[in-house]
């Protein structure tokens, strides 16, 4: 696995295909509750402006703030965009805790996507990494994902532990804020399937653009990736 496919670079509807094209990033994480309008056409739109990259596609709408999102929306409105959405990229992320997930699971099953199932949490690392896991296994998706704040280096400690032990899962892992910067690193060397990035803005604390963190993937770990 080279070190391409391991960086999943977040975007909005801001960021150019000229821009991205030359990075060199293994998927594509549109974060569609970001864009300036959260209308199922104008989300296609941009969808559509993207395909000619070939880089999978990862759909991805937070609505609750829960989940880390900005923009506040109804759950009604969020399956009205994923079901007009979904046929035209690869891959969904849905929260573990929505009130959607068998919906969109059965969809996305429909259509031959892939889940990437995932939990967040903001404030601070989860009691028992291990349970939140089966519950996440238990959802049936293709992926799970896992982000909690680390307030301290025993936080990352915890999760690198964690992620070492069930690198062979379809498991994605990452520590948020500002002890978390370094789990962008450690983690996919650890067995993490993909690393979050980003071009022009943060999406999440604790993450480093695409280019600093290529550079330092490359350099660390050269004969991993």
């Amino acid at each position: 696995m080279n070190i391409n496919s391991r960086i999943a670079l977040v975007i909005t509807d801001q960021e150019t295909n000229a821009q991205i094209k030359n990075l060199g990033v293994g998927l594509l994480e549109l974060r569609a509750d970001l864009f300036k309008k959260l209308d199922p056409a104008y989300i296609t739109d941009r969808i559509e402006r993207h395909k000619p990259l070939k880089i999978p596609l990862l759909l991805t709408l937070r609505n609750q703030k829960n989940e880390g999102a900005i923009k506040i929306f109804s759950n009604e409105l969020k399956m009205q965009i994923i079901t007009t959405a979904l046929p035209l990229v690869d891959m969904i992320d849905i929260e573990l805790r929505s009130p959607l997930l068998k919906q969109v699971i059965i969809l996305a099953r429909k259509l031959n996507k892939k889940v990437i199932v995932s939990s967040h949490y903001l404030k601070g690392m989860p009691r028992d990494l291990e349970s939140v896991f089966k519950e996440l296994l238990n959802a049936k998706g293709d992926i799970v994902k896992i982000a909690a704040k680390a307030n301290s280096f025993d936080d990352v400690l915890a999760m690198l532990n964690f992620t070492h032990r069930h690198h062979r899962h379809n498991l994605i892992s990452m520590c948020l804020g500002p002890w978390g910067t370094i789990s962008r690193l450690v983690l996919p060397a650890a067995g993490s399937r993909y690393t979050y990035t980003f071009l022009n803005k943060p999406t999440a604390s604790g993450q480093v653009d695409v280019k600093t963190l290529k550079s330092h993937l490359k350099f660390y770990f050269p004969s991993f990736l």
